[in-house]
């Protein structure tokens, strides 16, 4: 019997004891993807069922090659038991990264483990059906490069910024022009599975489940890139709101007297402080013959972009500098209403900004101080994240296999 519960979650039409294996199977592979290599009666204490059961759908599992005998483990006293584990290589998740202007695909494993990834730059996104022909065709590329069997990939999982509504399957920002929603859209033409959500909760998921956020229960996680993006981790869970909405924190209201947003709002968080501002900032500073590190690239004929101010930072540039400290100030003020509504004990700052480490760590901490309640503030931990510009494809990894083991 193969194991269907790793491909489909409704098995309608089929007989109650077979659904019941099917759950059994899903609770032993559960176990072993999150805790590692176990043995029959650790996994009989961890999943609840009679240890020769246990010991029979083991057996099957390893029939189907999906688990591995990795030998005897350390005794507590008598015979050593052996540990069994998943096979890593029994099935493979795709990881799609859309960003505005790049994209990163990559390939993990059973154990998490990236055995494939690609930075495509200049792969500027579009509401076009063109763009989705080449988004797919970059995807077939990697699979045929790769060289395994499409019977061997167990779902895409994509990450894309903006409204998403995640149990849908629909990006409603961007790449709308699918038909039947983005997932529905790619599923079809990739022939598979395919769970799509906002790039910073597919970060919030890569940071709970790879990153700084493995033992915190309650983190916020923000995408600041060239806009800003908020995954929240409350309880435990991934927060994501009725329809999929929660975490616009870039469109907060921050100056009722001030710019226009592109959401067609006033005074968003989002039209003071953001990669495309602090670089739309420098750049109009760099035809005023403001003297930079950044002047540079105007006199050769190169485009200032955010890596190319983070760069500056990094140089010392202070210029550069004193604009990121200036929009880390409103970045500061607006996180200080997040810590008062919801008390998390960390705040991890991602996305291409945080490349910029204590540049951007140290003005935001001092505009939270300036303007929280000290005593709630303290109890919150800011730090850039480890995983940076690999947090969201991580996060697609774990939200495919999030979905897959779900025992809901």
């Amino acid at each position: 019997m193969r194991p269907q519960f790793l491909y489909e979650k409704n098995l309608q039409g089929v007989a109650n004891s077979v659904k019941r294996k099917q759950e059994q199977y899903r609770k032993i592979v559960r176990h072993l993807y999150y805790n590692g290599a176990a043995s029959i009666a650790e996994i009989v204490k961890a999943v609840k069922i009679s240890q020769p059961l246990v010991a029979s759908l083991v057996d099957d599992l390893m029939s189907y090659g999906m688990l591995l005998d990795k030998g005897v483990g350390e005794s507590i006293g008598g015979r050593r038991p052996n540990l069994f584990c998943l096979n890593s290589e029994y099935q493979y998740v795709i990881g799609v990264d859309i960003n505005l202007h790049t994209l990163n695909l990559a390939v993990f494993d059973l154990s998490n483990k990236q055995i494939f990834r690609e930075e495509i730059k200049y792969f500027d996104l579009e509401n076009s059906e063109d763009y989705l022909i080449s988004l797919i065709d970059k995807i077939e590329s990697m699979i045929s490069h790769l060289g395994i069997p499409r019977e061997k990939f167990l779902a895409v999982g994509i990450s894309i910024p903006g409204l998403v509504d995640a149990k849908q399957g629909l990006s409603h920002t961007h790449l709308s022009v699918a038909e039947n929603g983005l997932a529905h859209f790619m599923g079809e033409r990739l022939g598979m599975n395919v769970l799509l959500d906002n790039d910073a909760r597919t970060m919030a998921l890569g940071e709970k489940a790879f990153g700084k956020a493995i033992d915190k229960e309650n983190v916020l996680c923000l995408n600041l890139s060239n806009g800003i993006g908020l995954g929240m981790i409350l309880n435990g869970e991934l927060h994501s709101g009725k329809n999929g909405f929660a975490g616009e924190f870039g469109h907060i209201l921050i100056d009722p007297e001030g710019k226009l947003c592109y959401c067609g709002k006033i005074g968003c968080l989002e039209t003071l402080t953001s990669g495309k501002i602090l670089v739309k900032n420098i750049r109009e500073a760099v035809d005023k013959g403001q003297p930079t590190l950044l002047a540079n690239y105007k006199k050769e004929n190169r485009k200032i972009d955010l890596r190319a101010v983070v760069e500056a930072i990094l140089q010392g540039d202070q210029f550069a500098i004193d604009q990121l400290n200036q929009m880390c100030e409103y970045l500061g003020k607006g996180l200080v209403t997040l810590i008062h509504l919801l008390n998390p004990e960390m705040v991890i700052i991602g996305g291409k900004i945080a490349h910029a480490g204590k540049f951007v760590i140290d003005p935001v901490t001092m505009s939270m101080n300036k303007y929280a309640m000290s005593r709630i503030s303290s109890e919150t931990e800011l730090v850039c994240s480890d995983l940076l510009d690999d947090s969201a494809l991580m996060g697609t990894m774990a939200n495919v296999m999030r979905s897959v083991l779900s025992l809901d």
